[in-house]
């Protein structure tokens, strides 16, 4: 029996698409040596299995799985995905930094750079390592305020997220992304409210703006 949630994410993501290569199923937040093992074990265990033309797909024994990893998805469905958003400026011109995301949900969109808390760091290290991974940018966090952010595209839920905003007004070095999910970029002077932009945009700016704690609950609609 697959235990792994990685493992469980893999099977359900396949079970709506009969094929994806590495980049597309591999999620933003994870490093892709510890996705690669995950799949890889997949694939020892006979539920996936990797084409010619270098594209992963179930097997029968997978296909039969992934119709209980899916019952099983729909029922967490409602519960909220925990994030960290994180506002990052270069103190030289005051420019934000910012991504354009490459996979689904909410593709081609740009906004803030997210990621997932770890459980063995602080908010503040876990963050500062992750950006310099995948930024090369030295960056020190405050929290700044969280709360809770449905998007919907049409009457279907695109994204439900539990966040948390972190704050860095003064990141060092030079920007060196190594990330092949998301296009980062400096902007000085981004319009927020843009169609391109994600729809939490707007109300993430507000409250940085402000300065002050914060604590939303928002709904957002995406065309």
């Amino acid at each position: 029996m697959v235990r792994h949630h990685i493992q469980n994410e893999i099977l359900y993501r396949l079970s709506f698409d009969e094929s994806l290569r590495f980049s597309e199923l591999k999620p933003t937040e994870l490093e892709n040596k510890l996705f690669d093992y995950h799949l890889k074990q997949l694939i020892k265990d006979g539920l996936v299995q990797k084409s010619e033309d270098g594209a992963y797909t179930l097997t029968p024994d997978g296909k039969r799985m992934g119709v209980t990893v899916f019952d099983d998805q729909l029922s967490k469905a409602k519960m909220p995905r925990s994030v960290l958003f994180l506002v990052i400026r270069r103190k030289s011109d005051n420019a934000w930094l910012l991504y354009k995301r490459s996979t689904h949900p909410l593709k081609d969109l740009a906004g803030f750079m997210h990621l997932t808390a770890e459980a063995d760091k602080t908010l503040n290290d876990g963050a500062h390592e992750q950006v310099k991974e995948r930024t090369g940018l030295d960056c020190s966090f405050t929290p700044l305020g969280g709360g809770f952010f449905k998007t919907f595209r049409g009457d279907k839920l695109e994204s439900f997220t539990n966040f948390t905003l972190l704050v860095c007004e003064d990141a060092k070095g030079e920007l060196v992304p190594n990330d092949d999910r998301a296009e980062y970029f400096w902007a000085t002077d981004p319009d927020f409210a843009a169609p391109d932009m994600l729809p939490n945009m707007v109300t993430l700016v507000d409250h940085y703006q402000a300065g002050k704690p914060f604590f939303i609950e928002e709904v957002f609609n995406i065309s």
